[in-house]
């Protein structure tokens, strides 16, 4: 029984010995398990965003009727393709097109009352003037005669009385000639005009197409009475699906490097192999608040070509190039590391053995950093190290 404890305590002492002359004298190592050279080449800078896709202003157009009635036609349902000024619905226009025949009558009423005054009245103006030469001829014969004593002087007054009678008709006919006139054209004026107005009514029963595009809604159908108020009552929506534009949520931290005209790029969902480009036309000065996160839009216009891939409301991942860089040193992003507010880099001077080295970087692209200082080309950096746990 001796012989065994003493034999376990002499293993445990062996065990004990052996750790701790690991511990003491022999030295940590390191694994360098990945590495890659410092080399020359191109960089950019990319902001990464979220973007939705939105119709243009003007690309989609909710289609009203300002005409009061019954739908007698509707021709189109949702998805149909339309052309601008195809016929889309009719609404009843019975009633209106009595009312034009009814205006209609008014109208050449008014109108011959016009041609009336305007043949009648200059006939008899011409009769009265005719009567007030006259009586001045008479009138002034009258006076002549009588400076010779060859008549009397009532039948000066008589002829004076006459004249004076007829000139007074002229005057009376002149006028009443201009006011009937005046009259009369504003009647054709007015009814013209009412007539006008019944006829653009009637327009209201026929609804069409004001844009290319395909129908994306329809709230009306055959047989339902829609009532035209204060508010256009909308029957068809309209969307032209090659007018878009992507909505980019760019975030305020990363706002300050956006400007117009820099190069998009952009996925969505449905197309995950499919790169869609384009260029920022405008940045929104006013934010939006998005789950009290504030961003600022920025505006890309979708070209045709790549419209016919997407729809409104579709979420699109985006890739923003800020800036662009030529024949520069360049690390892949892994092997530049941040320790104690520093960056730095491992380089490879040997079979698992490195050297810290403190780095300057400019522009971090998607995979490569920028080395502006502390690097070489050619220079070997670790990726993927193990580095040893310090002993206590």
């Amino acid at each position: 029984m001796k012989r065994l404890i003493i034999g376990l305590v002499i293993i445990a002492i062996s065990i004990g010995g052996y750790f701790g002359y690991k511990k003491i004298f022999v030295k940590p190592t390191i694994k360098v398990l990945e590495t890659a050279k410092v080399e020359k080449g191109s960089i950019r800078g990319v902001l990464v965003e979220t973007g939705i896709i939105k119709p243009q202003v003007g690309a989609v157009v909710k289609v009203g009727a300002r005409a009061t009635g019954t739908i007698v036609k509707m021709n189109v349902k949702i998805g149909d393709r339309v052309k601008r000024g195809q016929l889309i619905a009719m609404i009843d226009d019975r009633e209106i097109l009595k009312a034009i025949e009814q205006q209609g009558a008014a109208f050449d009423s008014a109108k011959n009352t016009l041609t009336q005054v305007e043949l009648t009245y200059p006939k008899r103006i011409e009769e009265a003037r005719a009567n007030h030469s006259y009586a001045k001829i008479n009138y002034e014969r009258e006076v002549e005669l009588l400076r010779h004593e060859y008549t009397t002087k009532d039948s000066v007054d008589k002829a004076r009385s006459q004249f004076e009678a007829t000139e007074a008709t002229l005057k009376r006919l002149e006028d009443e000639y201009r006011t009937q006139l005046k009259i009369a054209k504003a009647n054709v004026e007015d009814h013209s005009a009412s007539l006008k107005q019944q006829e653009i009514k009637l327009t209201y029963t026929k609804i069409y197409a004001p844009i290319d595009g395909i129908v994306s809604d329809v709230t009306a159908q055959e047989g339902e009475t829609i009532v035209a108020g204060l508010q256009v009552a909308n029957l068809v929506t309209v969307l032209d699906p090659t007018r878009l534009d992507m909505w980019i949520y760019v975030d305020e931290t990363d706002v300050g490097r956006v400007k117009a005209g820099q190069r998009v790029e952009y996925s969505v969902d449905t197309f995950p192999n499919k790169t869609f480009s384009g260029a920022i036309e405008k940045v929104y000065p006013q934010p939006q608040v998005k789950d009290n996160i504030v961003y600022y839009l920025a505006i890309v216009k979708v070209s045709p070509e790549d419209a016919v891939f997407l729809r409104p409301e579709m979420t699109t991942h985006v890739r923003i190039i800020s800036e662009e860089k030529a024949d520069i040193l360049t690390a892949p992003n892994a092997a530049i590391k941040f320790e104690k507010g520093k960056q730095i880099a491992y380089k490879v001077v040997g079979p698992d053995k490195v050297e810290k080295v403190e780095v300057k970087i400019g522009v971090r692209g998607e995979e490569k950093t920028e080395i502006i200082s502390g690097l070489k080309q050619d220079d070997r950096l670790a990726t993927k190290l193990i580095l040893p746990v310090s002993a206590k």
